[in-house]
């Protein structure tokens, strides 16, 4: 009886604002610490990048040891390290792709890195098969940082639509910012229009571009306009509509390209008027991640390596981090 081969990796997630390390064997988390710092740049109404590349800085060494030990392994029970290559911040990007690269060389495995939206991509899939894993299917990537709606053709994507203004989650903190809400501004008008039904009281206009682009700036716009309405209304009908957007163009693009398979991940996966709309969605299969791999984690980066090896790379020593890398592979 031939014995089943056991291979454990570190991951590395460090490409905004929380420090993420997951250790996963043979495709199955065994442990994720991640350290947030929304409380430091909450007082800033937004992300500080130095700010945050220093915290990172600071607390990655701690996490790795706090990891490693929940995970019950040593350093040198490591196979492979994988990292977030990019999209994301360049200086935090830095420091996790520095870490990454330095520690395989000290303990002499190899280092991969992993594009980002990717890592969302397959987020739904994180501790399951990967034979469940679609070959076709339309891919809805919304975070604070994308809005980007794609083509999975087995493991390559093509990108058929992208905001081109704000990021959803982006215009979520601007508008909960422009009507006085705690940043991050998201979970709590997710949790204020879920209180009032999640309608359009005001009439909110719903943008619908030519093809598969989005645009958020009219939409904060009409909210900077009607701050002064009542805020539950308010807030209620932003959601409406800046979810509408998602659902009209993630339906244009299952009729187009003839798909039944529709996978979402980034964090505003995690809204759930967002997961109500796409459940009443007809004749398609949607996977959504766990809403602790919806955010930003290490996990999602750790699980590319073992859901899809066309989708890493081995890290040279030349290499560096891609802050402004596309999706498209």
């Amino acid at each position: 009886m031939q014995k089943k081969i056991i291979e454990i990796i570190m991951s590395i997630e460090t490409s905004c604002d929380d420090t993420s390390i997951a250790i996963l064997r043979n495709g199955i988390v065994i442990s994720q610490i991640t350290h947030s710092q929304t409380e430091n740049h909450s007082k800033f109404g937004g992300v500080i990048p130095e700010l945050a590349a220093r915290l990172h800085s600071k607390n990655i060494f701690n996490l790795i040891d706090l990891t490693i030990k929940d995970a019950g392994i040593t350093l040198n029970d490591l196979n492979s390290i994988v990292v977030t290559e990019g999209p994301g911040l360049i200086n935090t990007l830095q420091v996790g792709f520095l870490v990454a690269k330095n520690l395989a060389y000290a303990l002499n495995i190899k280092c991969y890195k992993v594009n980002h939206l990717i890592g969302h991509a397959f987020s739904p899939f994180i501790n399951e098969s990967k034979e469940i894993i679609p070959i076709k299917a339309v891919v809805l990537i919304v975070s604070g940082g994308h809005t980007i709606l794609a083509i999975k053709r087995n493991h390559q994507f093509e990108i058929i639509g992208s905001t081109r203004d704000d990021a959803i989650g982006e215009v979520y903190d601007k508008v909960g910012k422009l009507v006085d809400l705690e940043y991050p501004g998201g979970p709590i008008i997710d949790q204020i229009a879920y209180e009032n039904g999640n309608r359009n009281f005001l009439n909110a206009p719903i943008t619908n571009l030519e093809k598969f682009d989005f645009s958020y700036s009219g939409l904060k716009s009409w909210v900077l306009n009607h701050r002064y309405e009542n805020k539950g209304e308010l807030l209620s009908s932003f959601q409406n509509v800046a979810i509408e957007q998602l659902i009209i163009k993630v339906n244009k693009a299952i009729k187009k390209y003839d798909l039944k398979y529709l996978i979402i991940g980034g964090g505003v996966s995690a809204n759930r008027y967002l997961r109500k709309r796409i459940r009443g969605i007809k004749n398609i299969y949607s996977f959504l991640p766990k809403k602790i791999y919806a955010v930003d984690n290490a996990a999602m980066i750790g699980n590319v390596y073992f859901k899809s090896k066309k989708n890493i790379k081995e890290v040279l020593i030349t290499d560096d981090v891609k802050p402004n890398l596309l999706m498209e592979i």
